[in-house]
């Protein structure tokens, strides 16, 4: 599992921040990321309840906005207990093995927890790639932020045990067969998964073509913005396809610019380059 990373929103409790290192440490993983601290998450009392993972809070990185916090993570995965149009669940099982199918090749990885009081804001939760609840008792579904941390850490772990990536990450089959390492899909950069950042670049490339061409600016915008993410992660898209889609989104709004040079000639202003 050491491809995963930990993402907090604003822990609140000092505590629960020690006690989410210590159950990272139990699943081999080291990176922990924070979104807005509100307490002194490597303090003395977060430490001891750490039990020995003290490095991982010494360590951890403070971002202003999870936007931030996943620009370079190729899979982010929200743990809530919303649902709404936009930020559906995805995940509703104690083992995500079905969500996490198709995304072994993916190297930097994501769970992201929210606020102990009221957990993560619809706009975050937009912002991360799937949407995962655990099951509870719905007369008490509320989890402790630790003891969420180390369900779905439990969770992944088995998801990953079932896909042929046990021991705890390490490339491993449960036959003792090596899988190798967690590499692109294929041999070039072009062809691994893209990260978040690359993704939401592809986002306000697609909402400034749909603009230009009348698609309503509102809750439609959004909620089609939000399908053509999922259609993409869904697909596995690699970073070579998403430049693709970079590519079409500027032809088209090159020729809505200047319609009059590709009325003339449907050649003009060819435009194959791959870059943002």
């Amino acid at each position: 599992m050491r491809r995963w990373s930990v993402i907090l929103v604003s822990p609140k409790e000092p505590g629960n921040v020690g006690g989410i290192a210590r159950v990272m440490r139990n699943f081999g993983l080291s990176t922990l990321r924070i979104v807005e601290p509100r307490c002194e998450f490597a303090g003395s009392d977060a430490r001891r309840f750490s039990a020995g993972a003290a490095d991982v809070l010494r360590n951890a990185t403070v971002f202003s906005t999870l936007r931030e916090a996943i620009a370079d993570m190729q899979l982010s995965v929200a743990l809530t207990g919303a649902s709404g149009r936009h930020h559906r669940l995805d995940c509703n099982r104690l083992v995500p093995e079905e969500m996490l199918r198709g995304k072994e090749e993916y190297k930097r990885c994501a769970l992201v927890f929210g606020r102990e009081e009221r957990g993560m804001e619809s706009e975050e939760l937009e912002v991360c790639d799937f949407r995962w609840s655990l099951p509870t008792n719905p007369d008490f579904p509320s989890l402790n932020l630790a003891q969420a941390a180390g369900v779905a850490l439990s969770g992944v772990a088995e998801a990953e045990r079932l896909l042929g990536l046990s021991e705890v990450g390490l490339g491993i089959a449960p036959s003792g067969k090596s899988l190798g390492p967690l590499t692109g899909m294929a041999n070039g950069v072009d062809d691994q998964p893209p990260a978040n950042e690359e993704v939401r670049l592809l986002e306000d490339h697609f909402r400034r073509l749909m603009l230009r061409t009348g698609w309503d600016d509102g809750r439609r915008l959004v909620g089609s913005l939000a399908k053509i993410r999922n259609v993409l992660l869904r697909a596995n898209a690699t970073r070579r396809e998403v430049n693709l889609f970079h590519g079409i989104c500027r032809q088209a709004i090159a020729a809505l610019d200047h319609p009059e040079r590709f009325a003339s000639n449907p050649d003009a202003e060819k435009d194959d380059r791959t870059d943002v």
